[in-house]
């Protein structure tokens, strides 16, 4: 007799005749009031499929849920029922009944994955939300209810309670004839309508009203059980639930929420949100027990949710609360379980209502019965004014409240804490007695590898592992341990171990891609991202925040080549209250205005105390930590597109290896403070200068990590590489284009890269095409010769301000005494005058990556470009990454772990420049390779480093000169042109000038010059290169003279000096020079006028 149409269910209308004339032939009385819902359905009984996934990767954490639904549900409503539905509509009038309701089915081809965005999907939950709420009462009930602002504060408290939401709006009328005037003009999700309102003719009210908003929820308020026995049929039929008040403004709350939890419920459930099913038909007890019993669910969800440490996922999770579906009658109790008994944490019945259309004294012990029947461990709690059914009860397995306790509350509180899984998980013996407790998923875990066996066997049996985790809202891996059966596994020790592997997959997949808060208590070296304090990270842990919650959302990305992981490694960070407080704390705000050197600051600070609080969050870093650390500045500006900052602020490199503990502590907090001073530097507050901030505008976060890396026999302790990587090529060299990355790498820690030191330049697009090493002399000359590591060899000093006694620099020979150079080396034979790949034969080596870029013993390339393209891509501009790999040459496994990654400055010129207009005869210095872009007429100055007296072992003595002169001409204001061989910024001074920012702050145009036989690779790989074209310093390059290359060095020489020091010359012109970079081209000139 059933009539399908596309997915939808319609009853004909003689069955519908029959079954409401059972329901209007009501025996059942109460002095209470008469129950108002009745539903029956004929529906086929619902089928759910669970598929579980058995293999978990480690690093590789499920990303979907696993729950789908299969079969289609019914839902046969009838006049006066309650309805749970998403979309509700009348159906066809040759369906029976005026207010048939006919229902969609579920969707089953719905994937859990459509929920799966930013937090997990739970953003998603709750579709359907009550914004607006129209309350027609008489001024009087108005008056009794409590006045606009008290009404709607309380009911902001309660909602706010139940998740990320603003309360609803109240608008209030005084008849119904103003509310259906309002209807008509606004929008509005609910009507509360108090039964006495003037001469209002409920019944033909909610028809009018019914009629054009046939979804609108309507429901009854009084404040008399004898107004609710004199609501005419009619009204009652129409209303979507009648309530009692008594006083307790959370009613509003739990009407709310009740019918929130109704409308939203099929949606919710199809991604495992779970559910309490509410049986009862008494309106006084249900209208006062609503309220108890969403304030103790969601009282115990937040509970649970303190263990979710990041906030914006600990709120939107509060959309997965558990919901309460509510009804009065057995046929519909049974009905709603049958369909949801998956999602059911528990069932709370009254014991007498109606059943089959008559009255049942005990139509509560039957559906107890039927549904343990069915699933013994499902929680049913009974509950009646008649203390003589708790026997009853306790025979079904049931517990049982007495209704009149005085301890109501208390005992449902128990009850919920008990068996619907928020309290601690109590792990018991065959006898009940208490083994031990688990209060958050981290004792479970420790838990879980100690409990004896039988006691896991008698728990995963009862599905009280499950139903702990659904409690948490932590659907997906309930729901990968549920199906499991014992017998599945061949040893039940096998079920110890997959419950162990499953919840350490779980507290990864929680905190991957997310910043925690910082918790000693579930600290450890797994922890993956935690901030201690509570202001901002900085840039650039922001940046690894960034790139650790791509990697999350970015599939198998982390697992994508074999024997490979990408991640970032786990990291703590200061936040940037914490040095608020450090500064206050220790009254060093004066500072700020203030001239000490960097060596007085750091003096100051060194004697200064961080928070107490801090240090104890320290202790707990350095007892879990083992290993060196690595203490890293991420102040609010570093890493910014416009404002980078790089290398500007302090690095450290702990050792971390002396067996005092306190020595340890004292050494990290050494190190923290020394972040701190480093923002009074003056390299710091000369590059603020060039931007539009003060000093105080500037914070500081603090990054602890472990160092990427392993220890050697020899004390060393050093990656297998480091590199950096950037998206965007400043200097292609055909075949490469502008938009091949490139990367620079070296063996060892990636100061050597940063800093300016020799390392190998390759683009992951072409990398066999090594430009630098176009000759073997090349790689004779221009490989690398020596690497940075950190000395652990045994308790080294602490660190100093401008000093790490810890870093160490060795040779290569002592590279391959470590065993580091399987992935690297090349071997030159002077037999034959060859280089071969590997370092199986005799013979110098050389650092050329060969194994890696030529034969792909780690795809190293392919890694690049994937992570190039995806980060460009999500931060919609060119990237920079600096990154370090841990190879173990035993079992070929490699750790590709991102250190940084931050926007890079655009190169694209604001207006066009052109160079074909300038003075050719004029021009001193013409670069076919430059940087900015602009036109320069009031630069008189310029300085270069004199050509005859440059000495590579003096730069040190040139740095000094040139921050003489740079200060001198700061003060007086004048811009300059500075010219000097090598690397600029380098760190090496057999490279080329070891400036810090303070010494050439003043400059607007830097060029970088090949002088004689000395001739280095450009510098773009460093911080200080970075910082340089942030600021729209046009940066030259000049390598080799040609018509389009060159410096007129005889020009420069026939002007007189204006001051002219050991190796520095000084020019000053009457006229401005003509400085001109063409951004579009890459081509930048320098004239006389």
């Amino acid at each position: 007799m059933e009539t399908r149409n596309s997915g939808q269910y319609c009853m004909p209308r003689a069955v519908c005749a029959a079954i409401w004339a059972a329901s209007a032939a009501r025996t059942c009385s109460r002095v209470n009031g008469p129950p108002t819902n009745l539903v029956s359905s004929g529906s086929p009984k619902t089928s759910q499929i669970l598929s579980w996934s058995a293999s978990l990767q480690r690093l590789n954490p499920m990303r979907s849920l696993f729950k789908k639904y299969s079969a289609i549900h019914l839902f046969y409503i009838f006049p006066g029922a309650r309805r749970i539905r998403r979309h509700a509509r009348p159906a066809a009038k040759n369906g029976g009944g005026s207010n048939l309701v006919k229902f969609t089915a579920m969707n089953s081809k719905r994937k859990a994955s459509d929920f799966e965005v930013e937090f997990g999907g739970f953003e998603k939950l709750m579709p359907f939300r009550i914004k607006n709420v129209l309350m027609v009462a008489s001024l009087y009930d108005s008056f009794l209810l409590a006045d606009d602002d008290r009404l709607n504060e309380a009911l902001f408290g309660e909602m706010l309670d139940s998740g990320p939401r603003a309360a609803p709006k109240i608008t209030r009328v005084a008849s119904s004839e103003q509310a259906l005037e309002k209807l008509e003009r606004g929008s509005f999700d609910l009507v509360i309508a108090m039964i006495q309102v003037g001469e209002t003719d409920m019944t033909d009210f909610f028809r009018k009203l019914k009629a054009g908003r046939p979804e609108l929820p309507v429901v009854l308020l009084s404040f008399n059980i004898q107004d609710i026995n004199n609501i005419p049929e009619g009204a009652r039929q129409l209303a979507d639930g009648v309530y009692l008040w008594n006083g307790d403004t959370r009613i509003f709350a739990a009407i709310i929420n009740l019918i929130e939890d109704e409308r939203n419920f099929e949606h919710d459930a199809e991604v495992g949100v779970q559910a309490v099913l509410l049986v009862e038909d008494n309106i006084k007890f249900y209208s006062s027990y609503l309220p108890v019993i969403y304030t103790e669910l969601l009282k115990q969800t937040h509970i649970v949710m303190a263990e979710e440490l990041n906030p914006a996922k600990k709120t939107l999770r509060l959309r997965a609360r558990p919901k309460v579906l509510f009804c009065s009658t057995y046929d519909e109790a049974w009905h709603i379980y049958s369909n949801y008994k998956e999602n059911l944490l528990g069932v709370i019945s009254d014991i007498e209502y109606p059943m089959n259309g008559v009255c049942s004294p005990e139509a509560g012990l039957e559906l107890t019965r039927r549904i343990k029947a069915e699933n013994p461990d499902m929680p049913v709690l009974l509950q009646s004014s008649n203390a003589k059914f708790s026997v009853q009860a306790g025979a079904l397995g049931a517990s049982f409240m007495y209704k009149a306790a005085p301890d109501l509350s208390k005992q449902l509180r128990g009850f919920i804490l008990r068996y619907f899984g928020f309290g601690d998980f109590i792990f018991t013996d065959k006898n009940g007695s208490e083994i031990a407790r688990a209060s958050d998923m981290h004792t479970m875990l420790k838990l879980l590898q100690m409990v004896p066996l039988d006691s896991i066997l008698y728990h995963a049996g009862r599905n009280h592992f499950s139903k702990w985790l659904f409690a948490r809202t932590e659907f997906e891996t309930a729901y990968n341990i549920r199906p499991k059966r014992i017998s599945e596994f061949g040893n039940p020790e096998g079920l110890r171990k997959y419950l162990i592997e499953t919840l350490h997959q779980f507290i990864y997949k929680t905190q991957l891609g997310t910043v925690l808060k910082f918790d000693r208590r579930m600290f450890d070296d797994t922890t993956p991202f935690v901030k201690i304090g509570a202001g901002s990270i900085g840039g650039k842990a922001r940046g690894l925040a960034f790139v650790d919650f791509l990697l999350s959302k970015s599939g198998d990305l982390e697992t994508r080549w074999d024997g490979v992981t990408v991640m970032v490694p786990n990291t703590i960070v200061l936040a940037t209250d914490v040095f608020d407080f450090f500064i206050e704390q220790n009254n060093l705000d004066s500072l700020m205005n203030e001239n000490h050197s960097d060596e007085k600051v750091a003096e100051i600070f060194e004697k200064s105390r961080l928070p107490d609080y801090v240090t104890r969050d320290l202790e707990a870093v350095i007892d879990k930590l083992r290993g060196p650390l690595a203490v890293r500045s991420s102040s609010l500006l570093e890493d910014s597109k416009t404002q980078p900052f790089a290398g500007v602020y302090k690095t450290y490199m702990l050792p971390n290896n002396n067996p005092d503990p306190a020595r340890r502590l004292a050494e990290l907090e050494q190190a923290v403070k020394f972040v701190y001073a480093s923002v009074f530097s003056r390299e710091a507050r000369a590059y603020r200068k060039l931007n539009p901030l003060i000093i105080d505008e500037e914070k500081m976060a603090v990054i602890i990590q472990q160092v990427v890396g392993r220890p050697h026999p020899s004390g060393r302790f050093y990656p297998a590489f480091a590199g950096v990587m950037q998206s965007y090529n400043y200097y292609p060299v055909p075949p490469l284009g502008a938009e091949d990355p490139i990367a620079h790498v070296a063996l060892g820690l990636g100061k050597t890269i940063v800093e300016g030191a020799t390392a190998l330049r390759f683009s992951p697009a072409y990398p066999h095409n090594l430009h630098q090493f176009s000759t073997i002399s090349d790689f004779l000359a221009n490989s690398q010769k020596k690497f940075i590591a950190l000395n652990i060899a045994g308790p080294s000093a602490p660190p100093r301000y401008d000093e790490e006694p810890a870093l160490t620099h060795a040779g290569i020979a002592a590279a391959e005494e470590d065993g580091s150079m399987e992935l690297l080396g090349s071997t030159y034979s002077s037999e034959d005058d060859r280089i071969y790949d590997g370092i199986a034969n005799p013979g110098p080596r050389l650092i050329t990556f060969a194994p890696i870029l030529k034969n792909e013993m780690l795809p190293l390339a392919d890694i690049l470009k994937t992570l190039a393209a995806l980060g460009k891509e999500a931060m919609g501009t060119n990237i920079e990454m600096e990154f370090a790999c841990d190879y173990d040459p035993k079992t070929g496994a490699a750790g590709f772990n991102i250190l940084q990654m931050r926007p890079m400055v655009s190169r694209s010129p604001v207006k066009k420049v052109t160079l074909r207009d300038i003075n050719q005869e004029n021009v001193f210095c013409l670069c076919p390779q430059a940087l900015g872009n602009g036109a320069h007429r009031d630069i008189f100055d310029l300085i270069y480093v004199i050509p005859e007296n440059f000495n590579p072992l003096k730069t040190m003595d040139i740095t000094a000169e040139i921050g003489e002169l740079n200060a001198r001409l700061g003060a007086e204001g004048r811009p300059y042109i500075i010219i000097g061989p090598g690397r600029w910024g380098s760190s090496d001074p057999l490279l080329g000038i070891p400036v810090k920012w303070h010494h050439i702050s003043h400059s607007r145009i830097i060029v970088e010059a090949a002088y004689g036989d000395f001739v280095v690779d450009p510098s773009y790989g460093t911080h200080f290169f970075h910082n340089v074209t942030s600021l729209g310093i046009g940066y030259f390059t000049i390598h080799q003279t040609a018509a389009d290359s060159f410096i007129k060095w005889e020009r420069l020489k026939a002007e007189k000096p204006f001051t002219e020091l050991a190796h520095i010359r000084h020019l000053r012109f009457e006229r401005p020079l003509d400085i001109r970079v063409d951004g579009s081209e890459g081509r930048g000139a320098a004239a006389f006028t």
